[in-house]
Formats: structure tokens, sequence, C-alpha cells
């Protein structure tokens, strides 16, 4: 579902035509069908997925700017192998632990 996405989001750049919107067209049939067909597991699985490659870019952006000593490879390796662990329902826990603690403060 995340290659459909990807696809319908290349064939949704301005420009190609009449065969790029048949194009573009066709792939939007599919990634529906897909979602109809899946129901809400494989969304949760594209969103977790987004977020895991969102927060490894945050990752490697933080140590990016500076050399890298023993200790600062240690801890992205350890913050590396703990966000592959992360599961759909861990996200979804701290997202709302989150959000109720932007609600009360």
């Amino acid at each position: 579902m995340v290659e459909q996405i990807h696809k319908l989001r290349d064939l949704n750049r301005p420009g190609g035509g009449w065969w790029r919107r048949r194009r573009q067209w066709k792939a939007r049939e599919r990634l529906v069908n897909m979602m109809m067909a899946s129901g809400p597991e494989l969304l949760n699985e594209a969103e977790l997925r987004h977020w895991k490659s969102q927060a490894m870019v945050e990752l490697l952006l933080k140590f990016m700017d500076t050399a890298m000593k023993q200790d600062d490879t240690v801890e992205a390796l350890v913050r590396i192998e703990a966000l592959n662990a992360v599961t759909y329902e861990e996200y979804k826990r701290a997202r709302l632990k989150l959000a109720e603690g932007k609600a009360v403060g």
C-alpha cells in the first residue's frame, strides 16, 4: 500500500497530459480497492511506517552536524533499535498520552 501511495504521489505532479491523468486515475482506483479490502490494519501499518521514517530522519539529523564519538554511535544504534522495535499499539498509546498531556497542560 505504501508503494501505491508513493506511485500516486509521483503521478500527481503537474503536467504529463492525458496519459498521466489516466495512470493516476488507475493508481488511485487500485489504492482505494486495497484500502477497502485490507481494512484499518494496513492503514495503521502505513501510518507507523511514516512515523518511523520521520523519526529516523530526525535522529540522523541530530548527529549530522558534528563528528560522532563512540558514545554518540552507541546512542544512535540503541535509538535505531528501539525505533525499529516499536509496534502500532505502542505508537498509539504514546500518541494518546501525548495528546492527554497537551490537553491537561
